[in-house]
């Protein structure tokens, strides 16, 4: 009787990129974590308005998406590694122009610099260490390394203790010592690709230690058909992989909209201020859950899987979150919670999946500013809807809807 086995992974002998890449998760909301609570800050003691500085986070997203595209280019060509150094860099300028700017033009400035290179460095760097060393595995780690992404709630809380008792510009210093660590982890623990180090891909075995160039060109990776970067160029002006990309960002368009009203939504059905607070962080410690329990499905099941069942779920959540029953609402919020954990994550298994480690740098490069973009509709999506409506309720069918059509939509562009 014939027996598989099954190779097992050393994920250990990978920690010190487990833990970089989490950190870096970490690291991309610190713009938004520090402005939750920094503007009324400065409102009140420098007399800077905050209105002008919330409101500046619109121009702060849309140069995330220019930033995600040059990311892209960049890491297509050339060694992720030092792309990933030149975003400390910059990550580390920004915080202390923040922290020590005399004045709110310059305050805005360093702050649009900050957002735009700490979302560059997680959301669209670290994914391509991650796919070159976990090729078939990148879902199961994927959505370890992204729950960072959600322990970066803890942002606003560690700036305002610190704000309070030394002031702004010390206020922004734990940030650079943790881009310090970052940067300590990738220069002693990382390299681009594995074999470099003698480490099979994915199970991370002892092998023949070979150069970058040769590592690089051995990477057929995961794709059926051994995707090359010349394939994966011709790829991009396939219109289907535009759709994909746009269908993939309806995803991020609705987590963006619905946890940054998620508060005001469970005002609205009878919450107090402290009970929203305490769903507000018991649906970011399920959505941790969430997206390392949907990495390994994906892995398991197949990326197509995921993203249709977090459609599914979406859209159900929306439906319920309507239900006027507390235990109708605490289901939605689990819910909710899933989509929010895993959203981030297919874009990386997608591009993985179809493409490979050769042809992945260039394909997400493409589709994650897209994604980024579509994304950034999402606040706005949902306050138009209810601002009209007088009601959250209407929104979330909007969203239910929306999430659907985003199931068709991706169904069609998926079948075989």
């Amino acid at each position: 009787m014939s027996q598989t086995t099954v190779a097992k992974s050393h994920y250990l002998r990978a920690w010190p990129l487990l833990a970089y890449a989490m950190l870096c998760y970490v690291l991309t909301g610190t713009v938004s974590g520090i402005m939750n609570v920094a503007a009324g800050f400065l409102e009140a003691d420098r007399g800077w308005s905050a209105t002008v500085l919330t409101s500046s986070l619109s121009i702060a997203a849309l140069i995330n998406v220019v930033t995600g595209f040059i990311a892209g280019r960049v890491a297509s060509r050339h060694s992720t590694k030092p792309l990933c150094v030149v975003w400390a860099a910059l990550y580390v300028a920004g915080l202390l122009c923040m922290g020590f700017s005399p004045n709110m033009g310059l305050f805005i400035v360093a702050m649009c610099v900050v957002n735009a290179v700490s979302s560059a460095w997680g959301y669209n760097t670290v994914p391509i260490l991650i796919t070159n060393w976990f090729p078939t595995r990148k879902g199961t780690v994927q959505g370890f390394v992204s729950m960072g992404i959600l322990l970066g709630s803890v942002t606003p809380m560690i700036y305002t203790k610190v704000y309070n008792a030394f002031g702004a510009g010390v206020a922004v210093l734990p940030f650079v010592a943790l881009a310090g660590v970052a940067l300590l982890l990738l220069g002693l623990g990382v390299t681009d690709w594995p074999e470099q180090w003698g480490l099979a891909p994915d199970t991370l075995e002892r092998c023949e230690v070979q150069p970058e160039h040769h590592a690089q060109a051995s990477a057929d990776g995961s794709a059926p058909d051994g995707v090359s970067r010349e394939r994966a160029r011709q790829i991009l002006r396939d219109p289907s992989f535009l759709l994909t990309s746009l269908v993939l960002g309806i995803q991020m368009l609705y987590v963006g909209g619905i946890m940054v009203q998620l508060i005001p939504r469970l005002l609205e059905l009878g919450f107090s201020i402290d009970g929203a607070a305490l769903a507000m962080v018991a649906t970011s410690l399920v959505a941790c859950a969430g997206s390392f329990a949907f990495g390994i499905l994906g892995d398991r099941l197949g990326v197509d899987v995921g993203v249709k069942l977090s459609f599914v779920l979406g859209a159900a959540a929306m439906v319920i979150n309507v239900i006027p029953n507390r235990a109708a609402t605490l289901v939605s919020l689990v819910l909710i919670a899933i989509v929010v954990g895993s959203a981030d994550n297919w874009p990386v298994n997608v591009c993985a999946e179809r493409f490979g480690r050769e042809g992945f740098s260039t394909t997400f490069g493409v589709m994650q500013p897209i994604i980024q973009l579509v994304g950034a509709v999402g606040p706005a999506f949902f306050a138009l809807i209810a601002g009209a409506s007088g009601s959250y309720t209407v929104s979330y069918l909007a969203g239910a809807a929306l999430m659907l059509f985003g199931l068709v939509a991706y169904s069609a562009l998926t079948r075989r």
